[in-house]
């Protein structure tokens, strides 16, 4: 028969060779500060004042906390009722 794999089953890869005992280990890549930084981009600036965004909240919503808070301030807290209302019995 053919010795072929079939095409929905992927072909198995090479065995690799075991590393000499007598070779040096090869040493990690060295991390960087500068190979982690992402690639120069231009900074966000907030819609509103201009400032540079760095949260990725801002970042995603285009406005800076102070700006955010000016355009959405908080609700205000619901005040609970001074007084029990007087209500009749329905029986």
């Amino acid at each position: 028969m053919n010795d072929e794999p079939l095409p929905h089953r992927a072909a198995e890869p090479p065995a690799a060779e075991p590393p000499a005992l007598d070779a040096p280990a090869a040493e990690p890549p060295a991390l960087d500060a500068a190979a982690a930084e992402p690639p120069d981009r231009p900074p966000v600036r907030c819609r509103l004042c201009g400032r540079p965004l760095t949260g990725r909240a801002s970042r995603r919503t285009g406005l800076g906390p102070a700006c955010d808070a000016k355009l959405h301030p908080s609700r205000p807290d619901v005040r609970p009722r001074r007084h029990e209302v007087e209500q009749e019995g329905l029986f």
